[in-house]
């Protein structure tokens, strides 16, 4: 069976011959579809709406191969592989069948996947999936909307529920992409519902990729996407997000909560979130830039430093 799998995943294997600067975490398998995905996500170069080549994804390379060829050799190198599905015909069928490879060679499975009935969901818990990654994306019904996601904002949110009600709570996963028209309020409130939800959030930058709609899309802010790494991050921990965090100046309050523990380990809201070891390293940034997702704790910045630059005094 043909699969996709990163660059980066390959590289770890010995199958691809090119240099990483970060290893993945876990491997990172994409379902292949010679015409991509028949969703319209006009930020997706998977999507139908894409001119963009169906060798990426972000701007990530994802090779094809066969799955089983590849499967063994990653059982060897990792303890988890993400599987990252695309609707076409019969991808649900299909997965199962990704699934149970996987699992026979002993790997552990995180499985990304739009709304799908809750039979298959309890079906892949059996087969051996113990995380579920859900894209939601759009932080608003209206984003959703603008943005082409397949189905409605709530069904998403729905499909969370019953997702959690399967896999348990904090097993699944919510990718949240920021930077796509959200305010920054709105962002926090669906990051605060989906915790709400017994689920966890993962967050994407927003990444222009030539050939999609949104090529010459901005990318958010740095300053932006680093209060809602924060918010996140306390929201995950229970802390008092709104008396640390002053939402709508986009700043830290640094000096509320002196003593606080969670604010000693601030920098780790810097991380790329997500299942366990997942670090998508350089998924959506050059490691020449800046860096939206830290995929190495040893590269994070001292928290007195992340406190002075997002600190709502210099704001």
């Amino acid at each position: 069976m043909l699969i996709r799998a990163s660059i980066g995943t390959l590289a770890a294997v010995g199958i691809a011959n090119v240099k990483v600067l970060a290893e993945p975490g876990v491997a990172y398998l994409l379902q292949y579809s010679e015409e991509g995905c028949l969703a319209e996500c006009h930020f997706c170069s998977q999507s139908s709406k894409s001119r963009a080549s169906k060798d990426l994804l972000s701007r990530v390379v994802w090779p094809v191969v066969e799955l089983e060829n590849v499967a063994p050799k990653l059982a060897e190198k990792f303890e988890r592989t993400c599987v990252q599905s695309v609707i076409k015909p019969h991808f649900v069928e299909e997965l199962h069948q990704i699934v149970k490879t996987l699992s026979h060679y002993g790997l552990k499975i995180s499985l990304s996947t739009t709304p799908i009935p809750s039979s298959d969901l309890r079906t892949f818990k059996s087969e051996g999936v113990d995380f579920l990654g859900v894209g939601l994306d759009a932080a608003t019904p209206e984003v959703a909307r603008k943005v082409g996601k397949p189905y409605p904002y709530e069904a998403y949110l729905d499909f969370v529920e019953k997702a959690v009600e399967v896999f348990g709570r904090g097993r699944v996963v919510v990718h949240l992409v920021v930077g796509l028209g959200e305010s920054i309020r709105d962002a926090v409130e669906t990051i605060a519902k989906i915790h709400a939800l017994g689920a966890r959030v993962s967050l994407f930058a927003f990444t222009p990729v030539g050939g999609t709609p949104m090529e010459r899309w901005p990318r958010p802010p740095l300053r932006y996407y680093r209060v809602l790494q924060i918010a996140n991050y306390l929201l995950s921990n229970g802390a008092p997000t709104e008396s640390i965090v002053d939402i709508d100046r986009v700043c830290v309050r640094s000096s509320v909560g002196e003593g606080l523990e969670v604010l000693r380990t601030l920098s780790m809201a810097l991380l790329t979130s997500g299942c366990p070891s997942c670090n998508r390293p350089y998924y959506t940034e050059s490691p020449r830039g800046e860096l939206y997702n830290y995929p190495l704790a040893a590269q994070l910045p001292p928290v007195e430093e992340l406190l002075r630059e997002l600190s709502c005094d210099i704001s």
